[in-house]
């Protein structure tokens, strides 16, 4: 697992806890259920565009 997919994972997780803390504290769970789409579309758009990368820049090394 490269970096680029750690972040995304960071993403995927860390904004959904930071919203969930925020939504305890107001009690507007609105917070949290909104937050918890964007998050999982941009975790997996990064976590999937750099898996891409790695096998295409994998595949270019190894015919050379």
């Amino acid at each position: 697992m490269n970096k680029y997919q750690k972040i995304s994972i960071g993403v995927m997780i860390g904004f959904p806890i930071f919203f969930l803390v925020v939504s305890l504290f107001t009690g507007k769970w609105g917070f949290f259920l909104w937050s918890l789409a964007p998050s999982f579309i941009s975790g997996m758009t990064g976590f999937f565009a750099s898996k891409n990368t790695n096998r295409n820049t994998y595949n270019y090394n190894n015919k050379q």
